[in-house]
């Protein structure tokens, strides 16, 4: 479907290109290794054939990318298990090429090399008939490909083995992009785009045993995001447990500690099962897939996957803890009602016993945080730390702002007045009340009333 929907987006002319200087060389190679696990479990050996010195193009990566993995999906559909795909590039005088070779039969007589990139065309030869497809991903490849100024050919091996082998032409060089198409925050020098302060803090836990991947992911989304990286699930735990992180990105199948032992630890222990957790997974891992759905596991991605949906997953969920934090950090709007929270597992459980116990508190001005923690059952340092995971704010300025959403709701009734509001919020001083107030909302509170005084 997603392949679909971006060829009609390259019909109507929506897709735009966004090209930085890039190594084809390091690219490339990250992107083979997202189907390693693949090749292992049919037994194919991938060769790469690469020079040992960079080779330099201006791509739009989250384009291209999309390309070669069609390529390559397309040599493992018709690539017999214990077969070869040979990954190969080769710089010449004005151009560069990038060849998938398979192993398979090779074109038959009726795949003519130009109807092979037709839409919903597919080939014949299969190794495994039932991998099917839409057969619309060698028509994006080659649209895409286009759109940077080069083609795709296809043709049998010529070098006396069955096969086919398919080649990405590219131009070197930006003279035949248009400005529109160059990304203006990466210069010739290779200096990185300035971001902004939210997304450089944003640390992630990266858990992958296979150390390509690992230099891939981090090597393209290291503009974006702080990256801690582990080989294993036992190492991961340790990280998280003494850490401080935002969200992990961890594979299924690890030495040590498995990713859905790993996941089931995290969503198991109360100080660290806010952390969404994003994991990686073979297609054809489906127990796996529905043990972590089960276990509490916020995405999963089936390799091989695009850096697109990778980047945009992890926006997604980073964004929806944010939004949560959001509710007490002082940002809130003033027609927000504090009670409605949206939490997930243990943190769903913990929150509305805290929401109870504060609620039926909040009158008390001699409620304070020891004694919250007294009602709820957890220790001081333990209800700090996860309040302060869960909404960005220590336990304190939590009550606090609780107080205040309170009070600003039953001054817009206008039921009572202020001094009584103050008193119902439990601040034993209406002064201090007046204080907290419009440093919180920004106004006093006779102006917030003002504003909801008909």
């Amino acid at each position: 479907m997603n392949q679909i929907l971006d060829k009609r987006r390259l019909d109507k002319h929506q897709m735009n290109l966004s090209c930085r200087e890039t190594n084809l060389v390091e690219f490339s190679r990250g992107l083979v290794s997202l189907f390693t696990y693949n090749a292992n479990l049919r037994g194919i050996n991938i060769r790469l054939e690469m020079p040992e010195t960079p080779v330099n193009a201006w791509i739009d990566r989250n384009k291209l990318d999309k390309a070669i993995a069609n390529l390559l999906s397309n040599a493992f559909k018709y690539t017999p298990n214990g077969g070869e795909i040979i990954f190969r590039i080769e710089k010449q005088d004005k151009k560069v090429l990038l060849y998938v070779i398979d192993s398979g039969k090779g074109l038959g007589k009726n795949d003519d090399a130009k109807t092979l990139f037709e839409r919903f065309y597919q080939g014949k030869n299969s190794a495994d008939m039932h991998l099917g497809g839409s057969g619309i991903g060698l028509n994006l490849c080659r649209s895409i490909v286009r759109l940077h100024g080069g083609d795709v050919t296809a043709r049998n091996r010529e070098d006396g083995t069955s096969g086919a082998c398919f080649i990405i032409e590219l131009p070197l060089g930006k003279e035949h992009l248009k400005d529109s198409q160059i990304n203006s925050d990466y210069v010739v020098n290779g200096k990185k785009p300035q971001r902004g302060a939210a997304s450089r803090n944003s640390k992630i836990l990266l858990v992958d045993d296979d150390i390509e991947i690992c230099r891939y992911l981090k090597s393209e989304l290291s503009d974006w995001y702080r990256f801690v990286i582990c080989n294993n699930g036992k190492e991961a735990l340790k990280q998280l447990l003494s850490g401080d992180f935002d969200l992990v990105v961890s594979d299924v199948v690890m030495p040590e500690m498995d990713g859905i032992t790993l996941l089931r630890n995290i969503k198991g222990n109360a100080n660290i099962s806010h952390v969404p957790v994003i994991m990686l997974t073979s297609k054809s891992e489906i127990s796996d897939r529905l043990e972590g759905i089960k276990l509490g596991a916020d995405a999963y991605l089936a390799k091989p996957f695009s850096l697109e949906e990778l980047h945009l997953t992890i926006d997604n969920l980073i964004d929806n803890v944010r939004r949560l934090k959001g509710k007490f950090s002082g940002a809130l709007k003033q027609d927000d009602k504090v009670e409605k929270i949206e939490v997930k597992g243990n943190d769903e459980e913990l929150m509305e016993r805290i929401m109870k116990v504060v609620n039926e508190n909040l009158s008390d001005s001699d409620f304070n945080v020891e004694k919250m923690c007294d009602e709820v059952g957890v220790s001081r340092t333990q209800l700090h730390r996860k309040l302060k995971e869960m909404t960005g704010v220590p336990t304190s300025e939590f009550l606090r702002n609780i107080r205040l959403n309170e009070a600003a709701r039953l001054i817009r009734e206008r039921k009572i007045n202020i001094t009584q509001v103050s008193y119902m919020v439990g601040f034993a001083n209406n002064s201090h009340f007046s204080t907290a107030f419009k440093k919180y909302f920004g106004i006093s509170p006779s102006e917030y009333a003002a504003k909801y005084t008909e």
